[in-house]
Parts: C-alpha cells; sequence; structure tokens
C-alpha cells in the first residue's frame, strides 16, 4: 500500500475525496487527512507520503506551496492538485514545482481513479527499480571482501593485470580515492609466539585465527585502511592503502606511524608478541607491478625462497587446478623474471621445485595427462640451463602441452582435488584441521581451495569441517563412556565449551541434551 495525505479546507470536500472511491482497491492507505497546508508541511517534517491530493486553494497554505515545498526540499513525493476553472493558472505554476496532475471540480470519479491508478503503475516501477538497485548494492557488499581478497593478493604477487583493471577493482573499493596519487605499502608481520600462541592462548582453531585477522583488518580504519594479501604460518602479509590524501613527504611519516599503530592494536587485541617488517611505501598503486626487482640482488637464501615466491607458486597451481594455464603460465614468467639475477643453480633448483609441484598438482586432475607429460619433466636438463630464456622455452613447451590438452578437453576435473581435500578431513578428524594446511597438501593457495570448495560442495571449508567433526562427534556420544570433555578432545577442540557452542549450532542441542534427547540414553549433563 502506498501512503496517502488528503488536504481541503471544506469538510464536505475532504469527507468526499476520503470515500469516492475505494481507495484500498487502489493500492493505497489514507495516512492522514488535514484542513490547511500548514499541517501537511509540519507532517513533512518527520515522515514523507508516496502521494498528497491537496486542495489549490487553502486559507493559510496552499497547495502551491505544498508543491513548491516538496520541490525545494526533493522530497521522493507525488503532488496532485485540485483546482476550480477559475484556478486554471494556479494550476499551471503547480505544474511548474512539479505537480503530477491537477483535477477540476468537480470531482470526476473516473478521472480520479485514472490519475491514481497511473501514479500507482510509476510508483510500481520506481520500487521494483529501487529494489533491483538495492539488490544489485547487496550483491557489491556481498563481493567487496572476496575481490579485497583476490584483488589485492594477485596485485601484490604480480598477476593484477592492466591498468584498466585495477583502475576498475580500486573504484569499486574506494570510489572516492584518486588512485593516480594513492599512497600504499606493504609489510610482513611476523608472530614471534606463534606456537605457543596457538596452543595456550587462542581458544579457537586455526582458520578462526586467520578469518579474525581478516574482520579485524575491516573494521580497523584510521588514515590507512589495511587489507591481509596471504598468511602463511607465523606471518602475515599486509598490504596498507592511505586514504586520506597527502604529499609524499608526509605520506611516508603517517603510512610508518600507521603500520605501527596497527600492530600495536593487534598485539593488544589478541594478546600475541609480533615484529613488522616495512617492505616498500609506493607513491602511486601503479608501482606495484615491479615491487620486488632487486629482491634477490639484496641476498637469497637457497634453503627457503622469499616467501612471496612461494605463494607465487601455491598461485600458479590453483591456476592449474582450475585450468587457468594462461594465468598460470604468466605468474611463472612473473618468477622467472624476479629470479633472473639469482644464482644459476638456486634459480634452477626453484624451477625443478615448480616442475615437481606441477607434475603432483596435474596427477591429482588427469593421470593420463601426467602420463603424457612425464618426458617433459627431465630435471637433470633443467640443472643445465645457464640462461633464464632457456629455462622459460623449456618451461613453455610445457605449459603449451597442458593448454592443448585442455583445448582438446582432456582437462580438468577439480572433483578430484576437492576429493583429496575431503579425504584429508576425514584422515584428520581428531586435529585442528585448518584450511591453510589443507591447501598445503593440495599445492594450491588457500583463498583458491575456499572458492574451489564453495563452488563444487555448495558450502565453504569451515562449514564442510564442522559438520563432518559434528557426525563424527554424534558418533561418539553414542558410547555412554565419553563425556562431552573427552568428544571435544577426540575432534581436536581446545575448550569443551567452543565444542558446545558448535554442536548447538549444527543440531539445536548441546551434546548432552543431545544425548538424552535424541540418542535417549539418560545419564546426567555433563557440560561445563
Amino acid at each position: 500500500m502506498y501512503q496517502l495525505l488528503i488536504a481541503d479546507d471544506e469538510k464536505i470536500i475532504r469527507e468526499g475525496l476520503k470515500n469516492v472511491v475505494e481507495w484500498k482497491e487502489l493500492g493505497y492507505e489514507i495516512a492522514d487527512i488535514f484542513t490547511d497546508g500548514q499541517e501537511i508541511i509540519e507532517y513533512l517534517e518527520y515522515a514523507v507520503p508516496d502521494v498528497i491530493l491537496t486542495d489549490i486553494k487553502m486559507n493559510h497554505i496552499s497547495g502551491i506551496d505544498i508543491a513548491k515545498y516538496v520541490f525545494d526540499q526533493k522530497l521522493p513525493c507525488k503532488v496532485v492538485l485540485v483546482s476550480g476553472y477559475q484556478e486554471f493558472e494556479l494550476a499551471l505554476s503547480g505544474i511548474k514545482y512539479g505537480a503530477e496532475d491537477y483535477l477540476l471540480k468537480p470531482i470526476d470519479v473516473d478521472n480520479l481513479t485514472k490519475t491514481f491508478s497511473k501514479i500507482k503503475e510509476e510508483l510500481d516501477q520506481k520500487r521494483q527499480r529501487d529494489l533491483q538497485a538495492q539488490e544489485e548494492k547487496d550483491r557489491m557488499q556481498e563481493a567487496i571482501p572476496l575481490l579485497e581478497e583476490r584483488f589485492f593478493s594477485d596485485l601484490i604477487l604480480g598477476v593484477a593485470g592492466s591498468e584498466e583493471y585495477i583502475k576498475s577493482r580500486m573504484a569499486i573499493l574506494y570510489p572516492q580515492m584518486d588512485i593516480n596519487h594513492c599512497h600504499c605499502l606493504l609489510a610482513d608481520i611476523q608472530i614471534k609466539n606463534y606456537q605457543d600462541f596457538m596452543e595456550h592462548i587462542w581458544q579457537y582453531n586455526y582458520d578462526q585465527f586467520e578469518i579474525n585477522i581478516i574482520h579485524f583488518l575491516q573494521i580497523w580504519h584510521r588514515e590507512m585502511s589495511f587489507h591481509l594479501v596471504f598468511k602463511s604460518g607465523d606471518m602475515l602479509e599486509v598490504f596498507g592503502v592511505l586514504v586520506k590524501q597527502s604529499n609524499v613527504a608526509d605520506a611516508h611519516e603517517v603510512c610508518q606511524r600507521e603500520m605501527e599503530s596497527l600492530v600495536q592494536e593487534l598485539t593488544n587485541s589478541f594478546q600475541f608478541q609480533a615484529d613488522y617488517e616495512m617492505k616498500q611505501i609506493y607513491s602511486n598503486i601503479f608501482e606495484i607491478n615491479c615491487i620486488q626487482e632487486r629482491l634477490f640482488s639484496q641476498g637469497y637464501s637457497e634453503e627457503s625462497p622469499k616467501q612471496h615466491l612461494q605463494e607465487k607458486k601455491k598461485l600458479i597451481m590453483s591456476n592449474i587446478s582450475l585450468g587457468n594455464m594462461v594465468t598460470a603460465q604468466k605468474i611463472f614468467h612473473s618468477i622467472m623474471d624476479e629470479i633472473s639475477t639469482a644464482p644459476s643453480i638456486v634459480r634452477n633448483n626453484f624451477v625443478i621445485e615448480i616442475l615437481s609441484t606441477m607434475n603432483a598438482v596435474i596427477k591429482e586432475v588427469n593421470v593420463k595427462l601426467s602420463d603424457s607429460l612425464r618426458t617433459y619433466f627431465n630435471y637433470s636438463l633443467v640443472l643445465s640451463f645457464q640462461g633464464t630464456e632457456e629455462v622459460k622455452a623449456y618451461c613453455d613447451r610445457i605449459f603449451d602441452r597442458i593448454k592443448l590438452a585442455e583445448e582438446k578437453k582432456e582437462y580438468y576435473d577439480t572433483t578430484a582435488l576437492i576429493s583429496k581435500a575431503k579425504r584429508y578431513i576425514i584422515d584428520n578428524i581428531d586435529k585442528d584441521i585448518s584450511q591453510e594446511e589443507t591447501a598445503n597438501q593440495l599445492f594450491i593457495c588457500s583463498s583458491y581451495l575456499s572458492r574451489l570448495f564453495k563452488k563444487q560442495t555448495g558450502e565453504n571449508f569451515t562449514q564442510y569441517v564442522t559438520k563432518m567433526k559434528m557426525e563424527k562427534a554424534v558418533e561418539l556420544l553414542k558410547d555412554p563412556q565419553y563425556k562431552t570433555y573427552q568428544v571435544s578432545e577426540a575432534l581436536g577442540y581446545k575448550t569443551p565449551r567452543y565444542f558446545s557452542r558448535l554442536f548447538r549450532m549444527q543440531t539445536g542441542m548441546n551434546p548432552s541434551e543431545y544425548r538424552g534427547k535424541v540418542l535417549k540414553l539418560g545419564g546426567v549433563a555433563d557440560e561445563n
């Protein structure tokens, strides 16, 4: 129902306008009836109806004044004027202020019905447009966290694409920002007491810790906005965007100050110990495409390649698993460009590491293709290469062979990958199963596993793990010798309270209630 106000200084006309048609059948509800325009303006100060039906001439404030007030205040309200023949010129001035229509006295019921039917159609169309716009806005709001997660990771790892792509994504995430002059930073935060923190301080699982860090960064806004690029064990890589415009000198000082404040707030909130390393401050987001050119000339450890390269390697495997071979090859080339200045033995060993992992991933999704590629994975030959271009050319032949298989529909089956993830979950149901560790078992990025898992199963990774653990919990609860805390421990939960909360979310009852009401085992409650 649309809200309607009626105003006329003559009672008989007011009553006539109220009763002359069945307003509810037309789709309207009379919100109130007034004797003067002043009352309507007072009403409009705290509520706005959909339509006002008003006499054009009244004692104090006229219908024209009402139309002008609605027009000046830009209120989402339609005005219909009622006038006599002698008031035609006044009616025209009302139209100037956006009045929807005017009706001549005496009121013709058919004309009144026709006018308000037409207005209802317009209101219906507007409501539909507003609904579609809100749905689109809601979809965008839902997509923004995923867009942030994927975009900033791709940006830092060098696979974000063209400047136009970067501009379009930044326009969604930061619509008010001049991205040609936006200062950014990249930093690593290392949790010094990570294992002790996870075992003795953090009460929930590993995945929940990463989720809480992401949520913390989403709500922590001062002069900079921060995003988690990736988490790997005790290390968090974060990307910060300066949301307030500053000159270059001030920007460097602000970035440093904001990073120190962020780490301080993280350590206070989560109760862990941490240090950070400021890797780079940029005056323009487009500089990031060449952020790590000198990493290898600054020193390289053969035993442990730079962490971001390990993440790039995972990104290659993620794209191979999904059949995105062009992207996987592009990432491989970016790695080659970065390690071009490294010693050849270091470079070639890292390439062998990539190829051997590729072979394992391909075997998971397509055994036949893996067998056909066996002769291509000649690691002795790779070790003999002296130049980066030789390595690129050799590996490009492997990528081309895989792309050919993809074109012939010989490749790929991501269900095998998810099946392996599910097997890993079941085999480790007694442990604190993290998405990060499961992704490592598949040689892919945690974020890609999350998206692939959701696509294949219809539920996210954490939901699936919880469901499997609760099914195991029900099985254990059937045995009277297990108390709730023992079931909790057997499933890798740190506290019985956390386990009971998850169990209630899944079943609507705590474990003791479930035992008594569903399993009919009776016994005393063993909840804390």
